[in-house]
């Protein structure tokens, strides 16, 4: 089973989403965990497509079959995901609660980062905290790292943008990840620090094979990956690179079809310019 897994996953990686979404398919009819984890799949294809109505549905009805088969660990991973994908759709209290719904069944610790960074942006920054706080008093690298980043995400909405970066510069210094080198080139990028921003999308780029899989446990999260497009063409925007637009045309080609997202809406404007 977990061949098919990686087979859909070497396809996304290449951009055929369409072959990957074949394969999830049939992954489907091998037996309920074959099915289990291809409703994950299908719902992080729906989410790196931009189509994040799509993924609500795919995700919440995949949720509820994993508790009707008394499996935890499988329903929380849905939830996560399906939060945030009700936070790309500004649905702010349908992302608490399906976050809340994921820490209710795993404590595990990738569980615990994704709910804390989706209740941040659901405006829930003491629960985040609270959560955040759970995985700083572990003794292991990577919790505390996630921790961090968890603090880094509540200092940024409070405005205090300086401690913010600081936060997540000394997480991937302690675990060097995909997510966190994503998460600071955001920050720079916000910040207006253009080429501190280029450079983490280009590490981003480089290591795109580490955002299939963030946490190495056959969950799909390459919904992160198009981001990457998008913010990339924000920075070398910024430093008047050119062939900025490029790395928005390479968004759209992702995302243009998009009804839901509203940066793909941005990046046609900004490709234009």
């Amino acid at each position: 089973m977990f061949a098919v897994v990686a087979l859909a996953f070497a396809q996304l990686a290449q951009g055929k989403a369409a072959e990957a979404t074949a394969t999830y398919r049939q992954l489907a009819t091998i037996n309920a965990q074959g099915a289990s984890y291809a409703g994950s799949g299908l719902g992080d294809i729906a989410m790196y497509e931009g189509r994040f109505a799509d993924a609500v549905r795919i995700l919440s009805d995949g949720a509820a079959a994993d508790v009707s088969a008394t499996n935890p660990a499988r329903a929380a991973a849905k939830f996560a995901s399906l939060a945030e994908a009700h936070i790309r759709l500004g649905h702010k209290a349908a992302a608490a609660a399906a976050a809340e719904k994921a820490l209710a069944n795993s404590e595990t610790i990738p569980i615990r980062f994704l709910a804390a960074r989706t209740l941040v942006e659901a405006g829930q920054g003491a629960r985040a905290k609270a959560v955040g706080a759970t995985l700083a008093s572990e003794i292991q690298a990577e919790p505390q790292a996630y921790a961090k980043i968890i603090e880094g995400d509540i200092a940024f909405k409070n405005g205090d943008r300086r401690q913010a970066i600081k936060l997540v510069a000394e997480a991937n210094e302690l675990l060097d990840t995909w997510i966190g080198h994503f998460v600071l080139g955001r920050m720079y990028l916000e910040t207006g620090q253009f080429p501190q921003a280029d450079s983490e999308f280009d590490r981003c780029m480089t290591r795109r094979g580490e955002a299939l899989s963030l946490f190495l446990d056959e969950q799909p999260t390459y919904r992160y990956f198009p981001d990457v497009y998008y913010y990339q063409g924000r920075s070398r925007e910024g430093l008047n690179t050119a062939g900025f637009a490029e790395s928005y045309r390479e968004y759209l080609k992702i995302r243009g079809n998009s009804k839901d997202d509203p940066l793909a809406a941005e990046a046609r404007k900004r490709a234009a310019n």
